[in-house]
């Protein structure tokens, strides 16, 4: 079969599958698992600051392993620093989703650790900062990165759960076209938005940070 046919029987396919429709029923079969992801990353969170008030700095011990700070640099190049972001965003990304092959182990594990760094991290550079600066410099592009990562653990989780049920009997096929199609499009939407927090994290918080905290960051002694 070639190419021209395949096109032609994936638009008959999903004619009758708006892409609308699809988003919205793979949100509906998603949303819980999203919810239990950002409940690990919350969970990671109070462990992180728990840490801290036991005398665990992981800003100190990460800047030390790197041997550099972990104040953003506020000349560095925006396009370039977008294109990074985005790179390593996506290999979280596609962990959170592929971890469902490790019986959702790894996606578990990366939702708890980066809620461990966050809230580590965070609580110790406004401890020093300011908790307005942690606000400023998360919370712009974080409200697009981080729904896009429990997304991705949503989606590794309920393939999980689809596979499990495939194996106990309850659910004829674990992976059909249409499931495969409404989660792809579910994947493809959160991955912009991925895109997005990688630009406004490039662009839009070092500018902002530099505007409100140049003074308080240097007296601090951050770049």
């Amino acid at each position: 079969m070639d190419d021209r046919s395949r096109r032609v029987r994936f638009r008959s396919a999903v004619g009758d599958y708006p892409p609308r429709t699809a988003l919205a029923d793979a949100w509906d079969e998603h949303r819980r698992y999203v919810w239990f992801a950002a409940s690990l990353f919350a969970l990671g969170i109070v462990a992180g600051v728990a840490l801290l008030l036991a005398g665990y700095d992981l800003l100190e011990i990460i800047a030390e392993l790197l041997d550099e700070s972990l104040f953003p640099d506020l000349e560095a190049d925006g396009l370039d620093l977008a294109r990074l972001l985005l790179v390593n965003n996506t290999q979280a990304f596609a962990v959170s989703i592929l971890g469902a092959l490790t019986l959702g182990v790894l996606t578990a594990w990366a939702m708890v650790f980066n809620g461990i760094i966050v809230g580590n991290v965070g609580a110790a550079i406004g401890t020093s900062v300011g908790f307005d600066y942690i606000f400023v410099g998360l919370i712009p592009h974080g409200i697009f990165e981080l729904p896009s990562l429990f997304i991705a653990a949503g989606v590794g989780f309920r393939l999980l759960h689809r596979l499990g049920q495939r194996i106990r009997g309850t659910r004829g096929a674990a992976i059909t076209k249409p499931y495969l199609y409404r989660t792809a499009l579910l994947v493809f939407a959160a991955w912009l938005l991925l895109a997005v927090a990688a630009l406004v994290e490039a662009f839009v918080t070092p500018a902002l940070l530099e505007a409100l905290f140049a003074e308080r960051l240097e007296s601090a002694g951050a770049p």
